[in-house]
């Protein structure tokens, strides 16, 4: 009987309702190659289909979410995910208030342009909040991120970690987004993440080797 990896395993449980199907990728390798793979292979997407992630596909990444590790198991997370186009938008408008007259690095700087979306287009967005009360929460935070990209890398969906609108959503006079999706007192946005089908085959930017060293 041939291996099933991994991917696959994860690409099958996700197709599951009536939406365009994700399309199958089998690796032969073995799962720990899979895994290696996964890591290695993943990119930021900055530009995605319309096709929404379906509620199977989302249960699998916020599996793999809520199986992050973090200190002392305290899990200092809120976590939301947003598919309401109509909040979408607002949101997408908040971010262009906010950049009126701001310059910016990489994609952000083109807010300018008509059509812009702070998202790329995609047409989820999920927003992970932090534990202010905890000083190392930002970690936690982090990890929680990755186990996000790389499950949804798994399963054939793209991520793009969004820092710039982390700002914008911590504005008191945007609290009225932050309390509609019911994110407790005491917390504060940390990072936010694009999801949806990629439109686009990124390459691998340039890594940096020597910035990696073996104290033997």
């Amino acid at each position: 009987m041939k291996h099933i990896s991994l991917i696959l395993l994860l690409t099958l449980l996700a197709i599951s309702c009536t939406e365009a199907p994700v399309e199958q990728v089998v690796y032969d390798g073995s799962q720990r190659e899979a895994i290696i793979h996964n890591i290695l292979t993943r990119r930021s997407i900055r530009k995605y289909k319309d096709t929404q992630v379906s509620k199977a596909q989302l249960d699998t990444i916020m599996k793999s979410a809520l199986f992050a590790p973090s200190a002392l198991n305290k899990q200092p997370w809120e976590v939301r995910v947003i598919q309401n186009k109509e909040l979408l938008t607002e949101i997408n408008d908040r971010f262009l208030s906010y950049a009126e007259g701001k310059e910016f690095q990489g994609s952000a700087a083109r807010y300018r342009e008509p059509g812009f979306s702070i998202f790329h287009g995609a047409p989820t967005l999920i927003v992970i909040a932090r534990d202010t009360s905890s000083n190392i929460s930002y970690l936690d935070c982090g990890i929680i991120l990755q186990n996000i990209l790389l499950s949804a890398h798994a399963i054939d969906l793209g991520t793009c970690p969004l820092g710039t609108l982390v700002p914008v959503l911590n504005k008191e006079e945007n609290k009225d987004i932050i309390d509609l999706l019911n994110i407790p007192e005491g917390y504060e946005v940390a990072i936010n993440v694009a999801l949806g089908y990629p439109d686009e085959q990124p390459v691998a930017p340039k890594r940096y080797p020597e910035r990696l060293k073996i104290i033997e």
